[in-house]
């Protein structure tokens, strides 16, 4: 590492107010860039960016083989990309909003439930990797058959084919032939044809 960068993060370790506003800038410019709703999300950002570089150049992980702008607009970077494939990830279920309030009226309704919901999670563990992800672009993500055939590069039909074959898999997997008495079917809505 040359003396510039070593004088400059000397200056940002000892909080230069002309260095900090610089390092403050260039994340605030990477947050900014990628257009998250609310200001909220930006400030928090841009604060777990900030503090990660300092964490990182007080550990030494800062080779200098770049300018320090250029190194700290990358963590805001990939700062901003870890909250996109954490947002992407969860997923909010509003159980007061549920159609049928009277199928969580009892607690033996309750529990019962609960132990096929860890039956079903079992048998989607035990796939897999391809499969459940597959699984999870259709009934998470939203993805239409056509959508995951260009993303995949096969026919759609090649893509009803795999769903349908997970589905009776994941079925064997459970003990059943069908979907329980009084349940919905697992099934996917109809797509409409464009």
């Amino acid at each position: 590492m040359d003396s510039d960068h070593a004088a400059a993060i000397a200056a940002l370790l000892d909080g230069d107010p002309e260095t900090v506003a610089e390092v403050r800038a260039a994340i605030r410019s990477v947050v900014r860039a990628f257009r998250f709703r609310g200001r909220d999300v930006e400030r928090d950002l841009a604060q777990e960016a900030l503090s990660r570089v300092v964490e990182n150049v007080t550990a030494g992980r800062f080779r200098g083989e770049a300018t320090l702008r250029t190194y700290v607009q990358q963590v805001a970077k990939f700062v901003c990309l870890e909250h996109i494939r954490r947002k992407r990830t969860e997923v909010r279920i509003d159980f007061e909003a549920l159609p049928s309030p009277e199928r969580w009226s009892g607690p033996e309704e309750s529990l019962l439930l609960d132990e096929e919901h860890a039956r079903n999670l079992e048998a989607f563990a035990a796939l897999p990797a391809e499969s459940r992800e597959l699984l999870r672009l259709v009934f998470v993500e939203g993805l239409t058959y056509a959508e995951l055939a260009r993303r995949f590069g096969v026919t759609e039909s090649a893509i009803k084919s795999r769903i349908h074959r997970l589905r009776l898999e994941c079925r064997e997997r459970l003990g059943r032939k069908g979907p329980l008495p009084g349940r919905a079917s697992w099934k996917r809505p109809t797509e409409v044809e464009s």
